[in-house]
């Protein structure tokens, strides 16, 4: 289990025992303020990695796993102001895993396509128009491409953004 702790600029991993516990939590730097985590395959070695939305900080730091529940040193990449959610897709069809994340303050969605090597290219960013607190991903018209769904603080109101690439 890997959770962001906000007040301590950490990402905790917590290894299963196979009992339905859990060790005692890694703790490992973070960037500013860790909001939300998501996992994925990011450099395509068969070992899960970690992306961690860092309000404070206005970016991803992305953790690369070892494959046997630790992680390498965080590498940063620039999202928009205050990432609050990130998801895991590959957004553009290249096989490659790309993040989404929600940017409070700057009221847009950033896609970070992955280079497929557990690095990321500059932000591309799409505006919302509301406060964004939470991002999920999903094939919402049917048509075999991830599409994304955003909901927002203080409204009742979602929006989806039906992927328009490949």
């Amino acid at each position: 289990m890997a959770t962001a702790n906000y007040d301590s600029n950490d990402v905790s991993i917590l290894l299963n025992n196979g009992n339905g516990t859990f060790r005692t939590a890694v703790n490992m730097g973070a960037g500013t303020l860790p909001y939300a985590v998501a996992v994925g395959d990011f450099n395509n070695d068969g070992k899960l990695d970690l992306a961690v939305a860092n309000w404070g900080s206005n970016n991803v730091s992305v953790f690369l796993g070892n494959g046997n529940g630790t992680f390498q040193t965080a590498q940063s990449f620039a999202a928009g102001s205050s990432p609050s959610s990130a998801v895991v897709g590959d957004f553009n069809g290249d096989g490659k895993l790309d993040l989404a994340v929600a940017n409070t303050n700057s009221n847009n969605v950033s896609i970070l396509l992955g280079n497929g090597d557990g690095t990321f290219q500059a932000p591309q960013n799409f505006g919302v128009g509301l406060t964004p607190a939470l991002i999920a991903v999903g094939d919402f018209n049917k048509d075999g491409r991830p599409d994304l769904v955003v909901g927002y603080y203080a409204s009742n109101q979602v929006t989806i953004l039906i992927n328009t690439s490949h």
